[in-house]
């Protein structure tokens, strides 16, 4: 459903984060993701995933995955890793339409780990101004 709506016309694009990452970054979480079928969840447009009962720990290093390629590179899938989670693939450039770029248009302002918090704050509701 995302994904469809990233290709929509009715998208006016995306924050700041998810513009490094070219879509929004999806995660699958369950208790029962098997690596096995590892491309089905890849096929279905997740980025990455993480078993339940939740490592909050090894959570938060996938999220900084989003702003930090070099965080993202050391969470990378491995067999044999499955029970850590982590992302399916690096960081890929995509067009609007979901296209692969294979050369950058510009260069891509990348968020900082204070602007992530930012953005955290900014969108919790009862955030005091």
């Amino acid at each position: 459903m995302i994904r469809a709506f990233e290709k929509s016309s009715d998208y006016d694009g995306h924050s700041a984060i998810a513009s490094h990452n070219g879509r929004i970054p999806i995660f699958a979480v369950s208790a029962s993701l098997i690596e096995r079928e590892m491309d089905k969840y890849i096929n279905a447009g997740f980025d990455g995933w993480i078993l339940k009962p939740i490592d909050f720990k090894r959570l938060n290093t996938l999220l900084l995955g989003i702003v930090e390629d070099d965080v993202r590179a050391t969470c990378l899938y491995a067999p044999g890793q499955w029970e850590h989670g982590g992302w399916f693939n690096l960081r890929e450039n995509r067009a609007k339409d979901g296209d692969v770029q294979t050369t950058p248009t510009e260069t891509p302002e990348v968020p900082t780990k204070d602007l992530l918090s930012k953005e955290t704050t900014d969108s919790t509701p009862d955030a005091p101004s």
